[in-house]
């Protein structure tokens, strides 16, 4: 299995031992092919939980505005959208607001980690913008980010986000 998705051998070292503590911690005789899914799942989501618990604050600030549109039913969140709740996020922890152009980078930035899914979407004469959703789970995601002490008091921010109709 590890074979199949990039080949490493550390990789494939890993997994086995990872497979090897959950098949262990369910006091399984052997390794299953289950084992293995799981402990594919739970390197996974170590390593997005290690690049997230990394990024710089302003990322993070991002980012946790692109959670909080997606936790409220946004979806093909695009980057005015995300610019304007990282605004209030900023203003709510006395955090340095930074440029939406700066933001667009931060967001492509997101997107090359693997974090978000961004793509540029042409308006026709309204211009172009990036839609964007989550490639990570929200709930560990959101959980990372509110360990961070640099963040304040960003749970308790409470932003307006706007419902609106997509054609």
């Amino acid at each position: 299995l590890a074979a199949q998705e990039h080949g490493g051998a550390r990789r494939a070292l890993d997994l086995r031992r990872t497979a090897g503590e959950l098949a262990e911690r369910s006091q399984a005789e052997i390794v299953a092919e289950k084992h293995v899914r799981q402990a594919q799942d739970k390197i996974e989501l170590d390593r997005v939980v290690e690049v997230v618990r990394t990024l710089p604050t302003q990322s993070k600030i991002v980012l946790f505005a692109v959670i909080l549109l997606e936790k409220n039913g946004v979806h093909n969140i695009n980057t005015g959208e995300v610019f304007n709740i990282y605004k209030r996020l900023c203003e709510e922890i006395d955090a340095d607001v930074l440029t939406q152009r700066r933001v667009t980078d931060l967001i492509s930035e997101l997107d090359m980690l693997g974090i978000v899914n961004a793509v540029v979407v042409s308006k026709g004469r309204y211009g172009r913008t990036k839609e964007m959703g989550l490639s990570v789970p929200v709930e560990e995601t959101e959980a990372v980010l509110l360990s961070d002490s640099r963040l304040g008091d960003i749970e308790n921010a409470q932003p307006f986000v706007q419902a609106r109709f997509d054609n």
